[in-house]
């Protein structure tokens, strides 16, 4: 059982770095959270700029941040329960550590912007690649950044420009902008914080979709506590929930990471 933990743990963990290398399972979320496109008047110039501005100021802002989850990873309809932990200096690392719930660790992961290690404690093997090694799973343009925002519920500033299509209507906000051939669809609610995420290569037919909710404030800063990813690769579906129990901001951070003797190395 815990070997099955770990190998899906490790797989889920490459997974999450590959962002657009897995096709979403299609699910309906209520209509106040996800509305659907529908024609409306451009905003003026002035209103959209506003807006943009707005939704920007209300990503995330740090400088370090930790967060203690527990999670439930499904696969293939079958869920193993596991606390998750991350790590964070922004734009420069993310470390990840997995345990089952009896508290022993299963997988821990270092992703930095040019680098991927992974520990694989149940089969004792360490994976260090290049951070380019995701691009074999998923679009040459995903990087580190992407990653991060995706993953704590921020905009990806490269899809933010003069040509992305900005609809109001009420108290939801809908963004749908490209680049390269990726396209990029949010929606933002009435506090201008993304509420879902989806990220499309249609020429690759591939998708995720990214879910945020339960927002609470924390230093002044409205911060998600539900985060829902969805996703398919090949003929195994996976369903990631995290639920925050814990999150601190700007604090002194320690990302231990030490490959023991034992360890395979896998290059």
């Amino acid at each position: 059982m815990k070997k099955n933990i770990s190998a899906n743990t490790i797989y889920f963990l490459v997974l999450l770095l590959a962002i657009t290398g897995c096709r979403a399972k299609k699910v309906i979320l209520p209509q106040t959270v996800i509305p659907e496109f529908q024609a409306a008047t451009v905003a003026p110039d002035s209103t959209r700029k506003n807006k943009l501005d707005s939704i920007q100021r209300n990503n995330m802002m740090f400088n370090t941040l930790a967060i203690k989850s527990k999670s439930v990873l499904s696969i293939n309809d079958k869920s193993n329960e596991v606390n998750m932990n991350f790590r964070i200096r922004n734009n420069e690392v993310i470390w990840v550590s997995v345990m089952a719930i009896a508290g022993l660790e299963i997988a821990r992961a270092l992703i930095a912007p040019d680098s991927v290690k992974i520990l694989n404690r149940m089969d004792n093997i360490y994976i260090n690649k290049p951070f380019s090694y995701i691009h074999e799973f998923t679009n040459e343009q995903i990087n580190f950044r992407t990653l991060q925002s995706i993953l704590l519920g921020n905009t990806v500033s490269e899809f933010i420009s003069d040509s992305a299509e900005l609809k109001i209507e009420n108290e939801e906000t809908t963004l749908k902008s490209t680049f390269g051939v990726l396209s990029y669809n949010l929606w933002i609610n009435p506090e201008n914080k993304v509420v879902q995420t989806n990220l499309n290569d249609a020429v690759e037919k591939q998708e995720l979709s990214a879910r945020y909710s339960d927002f609470i404030m924390i230093n002044q800063q409205l911060i998600p506590h539900s985060i829902i990813m969805d996703s398919q690769v090949q003929s195994k579906k996976f369903l990631l929930e995290l639920k925050f129990l814990k999150v601190d901001l700007d604090g002194i951070l320690e990302l231990p990471f030490r490959v023991p003797d034992r360890f395979l190395i896998k290059n």
